[in-house]
């Protein structure tokens, strides 16, 4: 073998026997085996940050938050002044909250991850966490952030005033000068004694901050069940409930082409909202409006179209950058401004609006819970006098018989290929149906069971129960309750439209509620019933709905 090979380039080699900067081999009883438990950790895969990017390890996750999002870890820690503590709620914090880098970086103080909450960790034996950003700084501070450790000599010297006078004299003595030299050593000494007292200070402060946070620590990881608990038992809203990532799902839903082109086609949806716009075009002359949820921008585009001065359209799905394009290709964007992200957690370009507007109802109205944005916006962002569009809406209940319907959904699981399969009806029994129902199946008067005020409600307003009344309108047999809404927009030039089964049919449907039997009635009976209506307590988007009718109580899901 030629003696070239033993001269190679071995610096990315790693050293298996650790050793001193003297070459010496360190003991056992003298390596840090924590420290290096931890490095071997920073070396684990890590997940990006902002993405499900994996690396390889902690250092390269970190070199890409900075090189590609722009998040710069070690200056936010050394800006914040982060401990273990506080670095490990952040970083928890971002994984939770999912804000943008440049939201992060823009940050002036860390209220936004001092909650106790974000000691839970959300990636197990995050890699990130266990990375030693101390390894850049300088070489003479030690592990306690200080730049020299003189307690111990100190110690030593203040407890044994006697060395200290001697080494005064030994000093004085071979100087050969009374007092020069003493004072100076005095001074010092008195020097030394005031930074050892900061110094002091500064590790028992320390010391009872690890014991707050190991308190609370302990309080969080045994509590934290019975904490959300609590907190479920008041009314949240859906940001509160859910994080960005948890709530991935349901913004990524509105990313498909598909789910736009129901809605855009669905004129009476779409033509509605134009016509409430353009026909108040003096309403809307030179406002500022926003637009909750703008997906494709039409919503956008048409207030520009009805005189609005500036538009600005949120929505947190990536539909929204062809809205860009699709803004772009119509030369609207210089008045209409699109911004991605979760409103909730968005900065705008606009502090104030004169109107906002949201096609935010869901299924039986309620369900998705977008109207908690829309609630939220209108509480931050609209100007006093302004109004939300639409600015009203109602729930309605009506009974229904079709009895083809209900043989084909409920009675098929009496007889499939001549087996029995009656354990499968009540899953479908639990769960509310959207369909279209046929008007000549509606068998009462409509009741109306809720109302909202969309420029006054609250959030607590999405839950509700109410006693009402169904007059039957023919001799029949029941086979469901079915519930619709109508939206208005009580501006000058009115508009409204209505979901129910007597209307033109839309994107919604209806909301069936099918009874567990057929329910025998006659014309001018009158059926007395309740419907409670609440947010799951597992999934802030979805509903559960209780129907009493003529006693018979019955149980439903929306999710």
């Amino acid at each position: 073998m030629s003696d070239d090979s033993s001269s190679s380039d071995d610096s990315d080699v790693p050293e298996l026997i650790p050793r001193d900067e003297f070459d010496n081999v360190i003991p056992d009883e003298e390596r840090d085996f924590e420290d290096e438990d931890r490095y071997v950790d920073s070396l684990k895969p890590s997940t990006d940050l902002f993405s499900k990017k994996t690396f390889r390890t902690a250092e390269e996750c970190i070199e890409h938050c900075r090189d590609v999002h722009g998040l710069d870890l070690k200056v936010l820690k050394k800006r914040h002044n982060m401990d273990t503590f506080s670095f490990i709620r952040f970083i928890n914090y971002v994984r939770t909250e999912l804000p943008s880098p440049g939201f992060v970086m823009s940050l002036s103080s860390d209220t936004k991850w001092e909650d106790i909450r974000f000691m839970k960790p959300v990636v197990e034996d995050d890699p990130i966490l266990m990375f030693n950003f101390e390894d850049d700084d300088d070489e003479d501070e030690d592990e306690n952030g200080f730049e020299i450790d003189i307690s111990r000599d100190l110690n030593d010297q203040i407890e044994n005033p006697r060395s200290l006078k001697n080494l005064s004299l030994q000093s004085s003595e071979e100087e050969g000068v009374e007092g020069g030299p003493n004072r100076r050593l005095e001074e010092q000494i008195e020097d030394l004694r005031r930074e050892l007292g900061e110094k002091q200070k500064e590790l028992l402060s320390c010391q009872e901050d690890m014991i707050k946070m190991r308190s609370a620590a302990q309080c969080l990881f045994s509590g934290i069940e019975e904490s959300s608990k609590k907190t479920m038992k008041g009314i949240v809203s859906v940001s509160e409930h859910k994080t960005v990532e948890e709530d991935a799902s349901y913004f990524q839903s509105y990313a498909h082409y598909g789910i736009h082109y129901e809605m855009l086609s669905d004129k009476i949806r779409t033509e509605s909202y134009r016509d409430a716009l353009l026909k108040n075009k003096g309403q809307l002359d030179n406002s500022l409006v926003l637009d909750i949820g703008c997906g494709t921008g039409i919503l956008s585009m048409f207030a520009a179209q009805a005189g609005a001065n500036k538009v600005v359209g949120v929505d947190c799905s990536d539909i929204i950058y062809q809205a860009m394009d699709i803004v772009r290709e119509n030369e609207l964007d210089s008045r209409v401004e699109l911004v991605k992200g979760r409103l909730e957690e968005t900065e705008l370009p606009v502090k104030k609006f004169d109107f906002i507007i949201s096609e935010w109802m869901g299924y039986f109205l309620l369900f998705e819970g977008m109207l908690d944005s829309v609630i939220a916006a209108r509480d931050k962002y609209l100007v006093e006098g302004g109004m939300v569009l639409p600015n009203r809406c109602t729930i309605s209940i009506v009974a229904v018989a079709d009895l083809d319907r209900y043989s084909n959904l409920v009675g098929f699981w009496d007889d499939v290929y001549g087996y029995k399969m009656s354990c499968m009806r009540d899953p479908i029994l639990d769960e509310a149906h959207v369909e279209v129902v046929p008007a000549a199946s509606v068998a009462s008067d409509p009741a109306t069971v809720h109302s909202l005020d969309i420029n006054t409600c609250s959030v607590k307003d999405t839950e509700f129960t109410t006693d009402f009344s169904l007059v039957i309108s023919r001799d029949c047999e029941l086979t469901a309750i079915v519930g619709y809404f109508d939206t208005f927009f009580d501006l000058k030039e009115s508009v409204m439209f209505s979901t129910g089964p007597c209307s033109t049919p839309t994107h919604w449907k209806q909301t069936v509620f099918y009874l567990p039997n057929k329910m025998a009635v006659v014309a001018g009976q009158t059926l007395n019933c309740r419907i409670v209506c609440k947010r799951m307590k597992t999934d802030a988007r979805a509903l559960k709905v209780a129907l009493t009718v003529d006693g018979l109580v019955l149980k439903y899901t929306m999710d």
